[in-house]
Order: structure tokens, then sequence, then C-alpha cells
């Protein structure tokens, strides 16, 4: 399979076997433009992995990509990716397969995530699974009796979107109090800087000026140091990952969530007290046998999951 994992900044792209060997793995930069610019710029990268012109013997059996979204993967469009302006409502899929001739499989990065980690990763195993991902935003992939849970359009699973405070400020999406308003590393950061300019001392002014900017690494960072103001956040963000975290278990009765993105470097910071909140606040019978664990692909993750959704494709038409 020739997996390709992009998102804002990257673009990935190798030829993955089915053990979970990748080869040939190459990257380029997103970039700004128009999204025929863009999608000129993913083809360009994975010619670098396989050029039809020079090596038409060692044809892939299918394309398969992995991509912020929302997305409609049966058509194969980005409906609008978080990050690259403009991308909006995208035929990645047959943009793709008109230069390089074969069948072309397009999956949310959060739901290849999870694809991956249950197929190689700290998933293996399990049948009931939830990767979270908390990075810049927070997104998950569920996986309910060994398949992807899609939903009715394929976007199943946007958790960060959940509703923590209902005295929360409206978030950017439209959406209110979310947990991916006060736990994401962007917000994170957003949440710590708007505090430094109501006029309160951290030590992450002088992160600030030094940067110019603060991301949610500073603040782990900083909280991590005993930074009252670092702390504060860090507390708020527990709160709200908490709260959406007990929902969804309500919702789901998973046997292992997968926690994976920058912000859960943070290790036991992160993992102690979530765990713990988890335990805490739900019913008789969700718990006992949950386990919360880190992600275990790293870097990895996104190329693993393309893979994944195309070989299960190839298996059965957009099985998961």
């Amino acid at each position: 399979m020739l997996a390709v994992d992009f998102g804002g900044t990257q673009i990935r792209t190798a030829r993955v076997e089915r053990d979970g060997s990748i080869l040939d793995e190459n990257y380029g930069l997103t970039g700004d433009g128009e999204p025929d610019v863009v999608v000129d710029r993913i083809i360009d990268v994975i010619a670098r992995s396989w050029d039809p012109a020079t090596a038409a013997h060692d044809k892939p059996a299918a394309i398969s990509i992995a991509a912020p979204g929302p997305i409609d993967f049966a058509s194969g469009v980005i409906l609008k990716a978080p990050n690259i302006g403009g991308f909006v409502n995208v035929p990645i899929c047959d943009w793709v397969a008109d230069r390089f001739g074969v069948p072309v499989f397009l999956q949310n990065d959060a739901n290849a995530a999870a694809l991956a980690e249950h197929e190689f990763g700290a998933g293996r195993g399990y049948d009931h699974m939830v990767y979270l991902t908390i990075s810049s935003g927070i997104g998950a992939g569920i996986i309910s009796h060994g398949r992807l849970l899609q939903g009715a359009t394929g976007n199943a699973g946007e958790v960060g979107q959940m509703t923590v405070d209902l005295n929360d400020r409206v978030y950017q999406s439209g959406c209110l109090g979310t947990m991916e308003g006060q736990a994401s590393g962007d917000h994170l950061a957003k949440y710590a800087a708007s505090r430094l300019a109501a006029g309160q001392r951290s030590s992450l002014a002088k992160v600030l000026a030094d940067e110019g900017e603060l991301d949610g690494a500073a603040v782990v960072s900083a909280a991590s140091e005993g930074d009252p103001l670092a702390l504060a956040t860090w507390r708020r963000a527990l709160a709200g990952l908490g709260a959406g975290t007990v929902s969804f278990v309500h919702v789901l009765n998973p046997e292992i969530i997968v926690v994976g993105g920058g912000v859960a470097n943070a290790g036991d910071m992160l993992f102690a007290p979530l765990r713990e909140y988890v335990r805490r606040w739900t019913l008789p019978g969700f718990y006992e046998h949950l386990q919360i664990v880190p992600a275990a692909l790293g870097n990895r993750v996104g190329l693993l999951g393309a893979a994944v959704w195309g070989w299960r494709n190839q298996a059965g038409a957009g099985q998961g």
C-alpha cells in the first residue's frame, strides 16, 4: 500500500508492507496556495515514493490518504481542512487517481490513527477502543467490535467539540465550551496568553517576550516547574478533558483509551489525574476494566493508519 499522511504543515508518503514495515518514505511541506497547488505538492511527494513512469513494475495496489477533516470518505472529498486556507470541498481522491491510475482511498487522520493503534500499537487485541489525540486540536477515532465507527457521513469521533462547560465562551468552531477549547495545545496557550494580557504574573511572560508567542508545550513545561498561572491553565484543561472523557466512556464503554498527540508527552502529569478523574466520576461497570494508556506508534501512526484503511477498503469497500 502506498500511504499518504498530510496536514497543515507536512506531507509524508511511504510504501507500507502488511507487517507494518515502512519503505521509501518521503517528506514535503504542505505550504500555502490554492487547493490544486497543494494537491500538486502531495502528488510530487507521492511520486518520490512511487513514480509510474520509472517503476511501473512496482505498482502499488492502491494509494490511501490520511488527512485532516471533516471529510466525505465515500466520495473522496475533503470538506474542509483546518489550517489550510481555502481547502474546501477538494476531490483529492479523483485528482490523485487521475495522476497515478490506481484506486485512491481517503480517511480522517484521527480515524486513521485509531486504525493504526488498533492494528499495530497500544490497542492491538482490543475490540472496543477509543484513540484520543490531544495536540493543537482534539479528535478521536472509535473502534467498536473491532471495526471503525464512522457514523452516517464518516465523521464520527469529533469528541473535541463536546460541550464540557456551559459557562465558557463560544469556541471558534461555533460549539459552546468545548473540550478542545479547554484542553488542546493551542488553547492552553491562548488561555495563558489571555491571563497574561489581563495582568497576571508568570514565567510565561518571558517566554512570550522571547518567542513572540506561546504554545502548549511551553505551558506544560512551566506547569511542571510550578508556575501558578501555568498550573491553573493545566488544571482547567484537565477538568475539561476529564469531563469529556467521562462522557464518551459512558456512551461508548471502551476497554481501552489510547492517548496520542503532542500534549500526551506530558506523561504522568496528564495520565495520573486523567485516570483518577475518570475513576471518580464514572458509574460502576465502566472503569473497573478500562485502561488509559499512551499511544505506541509515534509519528508513524498516520502512515500506518492510512495503509490499514487502504487494506480494509480493498477487502470490502469502506469496511472499517
